[in-house]
C-alpha cells in the first residue's frame, strides 16, 4: 500500500509538471502604458498642475490639491480663514476654472473639507513620484 501511494504521488507530480511562471520585464508594454496616460501631450500630473494653478487665481483659496482620474478632476480646496461661508460659490468657480484649464475634463468632484483635501494632497504627492 505504501509503495502504491509513493508511486501515485510521483506519477501525479510528473503529470502536473513543474511549470513556474516567470515575471517578464516587457519594456514595450510600459511605454504603451505611459503613452496611453498622455492626454493632449501631457501626463495627468502635468494637467492637474495646470488646473491647480488656474484655481489658485481665486484670492479666497489658500491652497488646492488636484488629482485627475479619467475625465474627472478630484479637487480639494483649502480656503482662507473666514471664507467657509462662500464655499459653495468657490466650488462652482473652481469647477469652471478646472474645465477651462483642461478641455478633457468632463466632471469634477470638489471639496473644502480639510481631511478629504489632505487625502487628495497625499494622492497628488504620490503621483508626482
Amino acid at each position: 500500500m505504501k509503495k502504491g501511494m509513493v508511486c501515485f504521488f510521483f506519477c501525479a507530480m510528473a503529470l502536473t509538471g513543474c511549470g513556474a511562471d516567470t515575471l517578464e520585464n516587457n519594456l514595450s508594454q510600459i511605454r504603451i502604458a505611459k503613452a496611453s496616460e498622455l492626454e493632449m501631450g501631457k501626463t495627468r500630473a502635468e494637467r492637474a498642475e495646470e488646473i491647480k494653478e488656474n484655481i489658485l487665481r481665486l484670492e479666497e483659496v489658500e491652497e488646492a490639491a488636484v488629482v485627475i482620474e479619467g475625465t474627472t478632476a478630484l479637487i480639494g480646496l483649502q480656503l482662507k480663514e473666514g471664507m467657509e461661508k462662500d464655499a459653495i460659490r468657490l466650488k462652482a468657480e473652481a469647477d469652471i476654472l478646472a474645465k477651462e484649464a483642461d478641455s478633457a475634463i468632463e466632471g469634477t468632484a470638489i471639496t473644502a473639507n480639510e481631511s478629504i483635501t489632505a487625502m487628495i494632497k497625499r494622492m497628488e504627492e504620490e503621483r508626482r513620484i
